[in-house]
This record gives structure tokens, sequence and C-alpha cells, in this order.
């Protein structure tokens, strides 16, 4: 069992991965810049603590906060291009956490960074413990797969921990679409009544009532049915397929976004990315040499 889980992985495969995970999170700090700045400003008695600022008690000052955001943004954008990564890495991945803690401690307590952030404490403790690669066959490099595997095991757990809720405050009615269909509905409502974005699809579906009951089972199964994502070969990439499609039909039915997920990367552990790499390079030279044969013709 250990030495399954310690199989080694293709080198290039954990430097995708590593390199597009602290890439999105180097993104995500860019795009969210000015945000984290404005929450810094906010008053102390709209600070509620969550996660590590539970253990620190009051709000850091603005200049601290500005201090770990440029840390994190130097760090993750080090670690994605392979770059002192032993040291950026885990700078990148703390940095990040405490942002996206922060954020969290105003007002609604968002769970949309969660995965990234457990998934970059992942890569970032390899990039420490056993840095990549850590033996070569004489033609390609291996790394143990303990991270990647852990990055899935992430993954498996943060949606059967949702998959769970669900069933404990929504009871079976999670499975009939009652709770389901209700919430899409009182959300959107909610959306409208105050002029946020909202979904016209989930408000025009939440009065068709034969459709909530698939939705809402096919919604617990792909959650509670994470664990498959563990079995090579179809069966992961099927349950990637369906946990992917379940975030999209989120969008489509409540406009809320888990960007993460959409993008791809979030999955990214469970692909041969390797592959997907040099089949997109092979493409793209292919299209460049026919380019060139017809600019020489």
């Amino acid at each position: 069992m250990i030495d399954r889980y310690l199989a080694p992985v293709p080198e290039r495969r954990q430097a995708i991965v590593t390199s597009l995970t602290f890439g999105y999170a180097a993104a995500w700090l860019v795009v969210r810049g000015l945000y984290v700045r404005d929450v810094a400003r906010l008053p102390t008695r709209r600070f509620a603590p969550v996660g590590l600022f539970e253990i620190v008690g009051g709000p850091p000052p603005g200049w601290v906060v500005l201090i770990v955001w440029l840390l994190g943004l130097l760090g993750c954008s080090f670690a994605a291009f392979g770059r002192l990564t032993r040291v950026a890495a885990p700078v990148g991945a703390v940095a990040m956490l405490v942002i996206a803690t922060l954020t969290s401690s105003y007002g609604q307590v968002f769970h949309t960074e969660h995965l990234l952030a457990l998934q970059l404490l992942v890569l970032a403790a390899a990039a420490v413990i056993e840095p990549c690669p850590f033996r070569t066959d004489g033609r390609s490099a291996t790394c143990s797969g303990w991270p990647l595997r852990l990055s899935m095991g992430v993954v498996v757990v943060v949606y059967v921990v949702a998959g769970i809720a669900k069933l404990r405050h929504g009871g079976v009615d999670w499975l009939t679409g009652d709770v389901l269909r209700s919430h899409v509905a009182a959300d959107n409502l909610r959306k409208l009544l105050v002029d946020d974005p909202h979904s016209a699809v989930g408000g025009w579906l939440s009065g068709t009532a034969w459709l909530w009951p698939p939705i809402g089972a096919l919604t617990i199964a792909v959650e509670l049915g994470a664990p498959l994502a563990l079995v090579p070969g179809r069966v992961r990439y099927g349950w990637v397929a369906l946990a992917w499609s379940f975030h999209v039909g989120v969008l489509a039915l409540m406009w809320i976004s888990f960007p993460y997920q959409l993008s791809g990367i979030a999955y990214a552990a469970f692909l041969p990315v390797e592959r997907i790499e040099a089949s997109l390079r092979d493409t793209w030279r292919s299209r460049a040499g026919r380019g060139r044969l017809e600019v020489a013709a």
C-alpha cells in the first residue's frame, strides 16, 4: 500500500502541476490585490476571525497585509517558474493561506479558495522535503508520487465533506431535489432584489419540479463518489469530468463561480498533464510547420 502511494510519477507531471497551481495563486493575488487592500482598511468591528486568525485574535495592520501579499506574489511567481522552490513555494503557500483567511474573516466566509490553499501547502511541503526530481532513469526523471497523490486525496476529502454536509443539513430532501430547488430559487431571488448578478436560467428552472430530483441526486453522487477518482484510468477521468461539469452547473443555475475548479487546475494532479502538454506541443509544431510551407509556396 505504501509502495503504491510512493510509486514514482514523471518529473514533468509534477513540474506542470506545481507550475499551474502556483501560477494560478499568483494570478489570484494580482486580480484580488485591490480587494485585499480594501479589506485590510475595513474597521476592526467588521473583523470576525476564522482559521489562523482565531489564534491571533485581531486583524493585522494594513502594512503587514501588504508585505504578506507581496511575499505571496513573489513566492508563488518564483515557484510557478521553478525557481528557488525550496524557499519560494512555502513562502507563497503560507502567504496565500494568510491572505485567503484574512479576506474570509470579514463578512461572508467564502470557500472558493480552500482547495487551492490546501494543495499549495502540499506542493510546498514536497518542495522542501523531497524536491523533484529525486532520481533519473537515464532518459527521463521521475519523482516520488506522494505529493500528487496527497493532492488528489485533498480533493477527495473536500468533496466528500461537502456531500456529508449537504445530507447532514438537508437530509433525504437533497436527494428529492426539494432543498436544492428552494436554495437555488431563494439565492437568485435575493440577488435579484439587491441588484446583484444572478442566474435567469436558475430562476426559470425553479418552476420545473421534475428536473430537481436528478440534479440533487447527481450532486450527492459526485461529491460522495469522489473516492472513485483514486481509481486509475477511465473511472478517474470520468469523475473529473463530472466534477468539472458540476461547477459549470452551479455557475449556470446560481451564478456562483469556483474559478479554481472551473480552470481545471484543481484536477491537474489526476491527469497525465505531461502527455497533454506533449500533444499540444506537437500540434503547435505541426501547424507552425504547415504555415511555413504555405508561406514558402
